[in-house]
């Protein structure tokens, strides 16, 4: 079951043009790196600096929680992580949400 939702959450994260995706290979989260999101502002007005400021905005405007990827040291520090320790229909809802989030920053 885990590994069909690692292949349907690396393919909707693939979709986003922003993004950089490395297929998860265990556990239950995606690494996705976001760096090309950075100097870019949100519909807020929130200026994406870092994976922690992408991690805020994607929270308090879409409503989808990820984990900055600077709590996971300097090599990590241009990603976000998130779970797909759900069900398919909640991964594509969330990952949907990413994906509207990620078009609208200017």
């Amino acid at each position: 079951v885990f590994a069909g939702r690692a292949r349907l959450v690396a393919e909707l994260l693939g979709e986003i043009d922003r993004f950089r995706t490395i297929p998860p290979s265990g556990a239950f989260y995606a690494f996705p790196e976001v760096a090309r999101c950075f100097g870019l502002t949100s519909p807020a007005g929130r200026t994406i600096d870092s994976s922690g400021a992408f991690a805020e905005g994607l929270l308090e405007e879409a409503e989808v929680a990820v984990v900055s990827g600077e709590d996971f040291g300097e090599v990590a520090r241009d990603h976000i992580r998130l779970s797909f320790a759900c069900g398919e229909d909640q991964i594509r809802r969330g990952v949907g949400r990413i994906a509207e989030w990620v078009a609208s920053l200017r």
